[in-house]
């Protein structure tokens, strides 16, 4: 009876045990995870306000980037105006051109005609006089028998004299055609001697005007791509600021439902021991110091073994996850090189200053693992290491004495 007693009250201590140990767990996990989402948080922060950053430099570039286009566009039209007085200019020119070649074709045509019936009369008059000195003896014979009178015969005689003038009238006139259609012809010819050269002279202008446009032409349309790849790059921004958006308010809302249960960082400790961050002893500042500063020291400044010498290795505290390693290649810190260790119970350590890093963020470290070695890294005088212990309950930070975890 006794035993059976004693068996089942060990069984209800052993149930109750279990469950205690069942709901810390997820409280225990909580703490980690609540630092975790704060860390997550500031993050996608920072990558938020860089998207915004590199948004804004877009954005700029686009508005420049327009603006040239525009100046250039302008510019292209000008061009474009130039090149249509330009090529009006030169149309009316040709239209000139072909007008004269037309009338220097008919006016050669009609000089060809006149040397032509020149040539004609020529021929006729030859064959005139020929034949009167052939049949000269009995001609005038002829005109004075066939005379009725010698008015008769007088009239006959100025008959043939007027038919010998007017052989020597009409050669005459036909030759003053000639040498009139000549020098018209002379003149056309000059006329378009004169619109060739300013036809040449245009052509070159236009030839001169096509090459400025195809090169604006070029540049504008370089300009066209540029701001269409900026643009297709600023809505690439405005995706992934939306999906960081989203994953903010994911955070956001993890945290305030963390919180919203009562389960945040307590700032209680579990009383374990902290083993001394480094090999040296010598502090060179304890917490609280304001001899040299205009506010409390918030930790402990500990001296590298030989001074001023940086090397000296650094250790992790306590088990905890690396939510900060900060390397000072990626943006200036007063800090330098430094880690920041979380925990848990809203706990944090800090070490600062360090020459370089041997963890990354994320990494779960142990007690008395190696984290860098000390250096003179940010505002720092001399290689040292600030180390201190920060305490978050989800609301407040606050920074506390370390001395006492080092004597649990």
């Amino acid at each position: 009876m006794e035993k059976a007693l004693f068996r089942n009250n060990l069984i209800k201590k052993i149930t109750a045990a279990l469950m205690i140990v069942m709901l810390l767990i997820p409280y225990c996990f909580a703490q980690v995870t609540f630092g975790d989402n704060k860390s997550d948080l500031k993050n996608a922060q920072n990558q938020q306000n860089d998207i915004q950053n590199k948004k804004k430099e877009t954005e700029d570039k686009i508005a420049q980037l327009k603006a040239q286009s525009s100046d250039l566009t302008s510019l292209i039209q000008g061009l474009d105006a130039q090149m249509g007085e330009l090529s009006a200019s030169l149309d009316d020119i040709n239209t000139q051109i072909a007008t004269l070649e037309a009338e220097i074709e008919e006016t050669q045509a009609q000089l060809e005609q006149a040397e032509a019936d020149k040539e004609s009369q020529y021929e006729a008059m030859k064959l005139r006089i020929q034949f009167m000195y052939e049949h000269n003896d009995y001609t005038y014979v002829e005109v004075l028998l066939s005379s009725q009178s010698m008015a008769d015969m007088l009239n006959k005689f100025e008959y043939i004299n007027k038919i010998s003038e007017y052989d020597r009238q009409m050669l005459e006139e036909y030759q003053s055609t000639i040498n009139l259609i000549s020098s018209s012809k002379v003149k056309l010819e000059e006329d378009k001697e004169t619109l060739t050269a300013s036809q040449e002279a245009l052509q070159a202008q236009v030839d001169a005007l096509e090459v400025v446009q195809n090169e604006k032409t070029a540049q504008l349309n370089a300009l066209s791509k540029n701001t269409a790849d900026q643009v297709a790059y600023k809505k690439q921004l405005e995706a992934d600021e939306k999906k960081l958006d989203a994953e903010i308010a994911s955070i956001t809302a993890k945290i305030k439902a963390e919180e919203a249960s009562g389960v945040t960082p307590s700032n209680r400790y579990d009383g374990g021991t902290f083993k001394w961050p480094t090999t040296s002893t010598r502090i060179t500042s304890p917490y609280g110091d304001t001899s040299d500063r205009t506010s409390p020291h918030k930790g402990v400044d500990i001296g590298a073994v030989r001074a001023g010498v940086s090397g000296d290795p650094v250790y992790a505290a306590y088990d905890g996850k690396v939510v900060i390693a900060h390397r000072q290649s990626e943006y200036y810190s007063t800090a330098g090189n430094y880690v920041m260790i979380y925990h848990g119970n809203g706990l944090y350590t800090r070490y600062l200053h360090l020459d370089s890093l041997n963890v990354s963020v994320g990494a779960q470290v142990t007690k008395g693992q190696k984290l860098g070695v000390m250096g003179n890294t940010g505002n720092s005088f001399g290689a040292h290491l600030h180390f201190d212990v920060m305490l978050d309950d989800g609301k407040t930070r606050q920074y506390v004495n370390p001395m006492p975890y080092f004597n649990k």
